[in-house]
């Protein structure tokens, strides 16, 4: 009688212990559970490139003979776009190309830029193109010129000539995005028909006189930062000035730290 009390009582032990590791398994299995569906840390988000018009010329315009025509093209895009005008299906020349000419940008910046187009002595159904491009994105906008006479090309050029016309800024960002420690070139380009002079000033008006220096202003106009740092974040404007009156195209900059 005693054994058979010890055996169920050993037995009862043994089924309890059994219990025990069951349950401190299946606790093990929800604590793996958990930390195995742990969320994720997410990743900083990369933009990838593009080139887009955000306003276009319109697609028609109507030019009075011997006057200033100017068409207007704003492009976003990153890296930095690049525009070029074309007459007719092909790059403008002569008098009409001082807005074609590349400007070297970083591969990471991001901007807006502002491109404008004097059109000299057009011919009647004359078509010209906003060709931008960022990377290998590409984006384009037409507009057809009208106009109300028949005069000769040179003598339209010549009446222009003597007009007291202003310069006009051709070529200009509104704003860049770029990484710090990048060297950054803001462009400036000027059409005028009379001796122009280019200068920049940043902040409350204060004139970028150096032409030697972290910053300074290049021959073309131009306004290169060497080592981009976040200190130089603001408002830069470039002024172009003639006997006739000036032009401005302001440009704010906006350091980036470079993603890891």
């Amino acid at each position: 009688m005693i054994s058979l009390m010890s055996a169920q009582l050993v037995l009862v032990a043994l089924v309890s212990l059994q219990c025990g590791l069951n349950a401190s398994a299946i606790d093990s299995t929800k604590l793996d559970n958990s930390l195995s569906s742990a969320p994720s840390v997410p990743k900083r988000r990369v933009l990838k490139n593009f080139a887009h018009i955000s306003q276009a010329p319109p697609d028609t315009v109507h030019h009075t003979t011997g006057s200033q025509l100017e068409l207007e093209c704003l492009i976003i895009g990153k890296p930095a776009p690049i525009v070029e005008w074309l007459k007719n299906g092909e790059p403008i020349e002569e008098y009409e190309e001082a807005t074609n000419e590349v400007i070297l940008t970083d591969p990471e910046s991001f901007a807006k830029i502002v491109s404008k187009l004097v059109v000299v002595a057009p011919t009647d159904g004359d078509r010209y193109t906003c060709a931008a491009s960022a990377g290998f994105k590409r984006d384009s906008a037409t507009t057809t010129v009208y106009t109300d006479g028949d005069e000769e090309d040179l003598l339209s050029l010549e009446k222009l000539l003597f007009k007291p016309i202003k310069p006009t800024i051709t070529l200009h960002y509104s704003a860049v995005f770029q990484n710090i420690g990048t060297d950054l070139l803001l462009p400036c380009r000027v059409f005028s028909y009379a001796k122009t002079q280019v200068y920049w000033q940043y902040g409350d008006n204060n004139l970028v006189y150096e032409t030697f220096g972290r910053i300074r202003v290049l021959p073309s106009g131009d306004l290169y930062i060497s080592g981009l740092k976040w200190s130089d974040m603001g408002n830069y404007t470039c002024v172009a000035k003639n006997i006739y009156g000036k032009d401005t195209g302001s440009t704010f900059i906006y350091p980036v730290k470079p993603s890891k």
